[in-house]
């Protein structure tokens, strides 16, 4: 069977108020990201759970109610402390509708500090697999989520 593919590089930066290791944390922390990184308040989900390390695994699933699970398996590739300057992580995650996959994702989020908090970049180079290429649908879903995590690090 021939997989129809469509590429896509997708480039988000922020300038946030929060010092890197307080945004690093956010992604970091699996207490912190699930209380950030969900669908809309009305799916319903399992728990979210992050393995913070080299070769460790995050999954997150979800949906409305009745209705079929977005499912996001990851594996953390690099990790690179907020100590040493040049913060980053590298994963790589495949996005599913119930059993069917979507998209395969290499994601490198950078965190570089400036004169008032942190400039964060997410980059995410990815495959949309078989006419699953609803590019607005991803980036407008992946602003939202970064939306999610700046309001989650202001009410702290």
């Amino acid at each position: 069977m021939t997989r129809h593919v469509t590429p896509h590089t997708m480039i988000i930066t922020r300038d946030l108020k929060f010092a890197p290791s307080v945004v690093f944390k956010a992604w970091a922390d699996p207490v912190a990201k699930a209380n950030w990184f969900s669908g809309p308040p009305d799916w319903e989900a399992e728990p979210h759970r992050l393995d913070f390390r080299v070769g460790g695994e995050e999954y997150s699933a979800g949906g409305p109610k009745g209705g079929p699970m977005h499912i996001m398996r990851g594996v953390i590739h690099e990790i690179v402390p907020p100590e040493t300057g040049e913060a980053r992580i590298i994963s790589s995650f495949t996005m599913h509708v119930d059993e069917t996959i979507l998209t395969v994702s290499l994601a490198t989020i950078e965190f570089v500090a400036t004169a008032t908090g942190t400039k964060m970049t997410l980059t995410e180079q990815l495959v949309f697999l078989d006419g699953c290429d609803h590019i607005a649908d991803r980036e407008h879903g992946t602003k939202a989520m970064l939306d999610m995590m700046e309001a989650y690090l202001s009410r702290q």
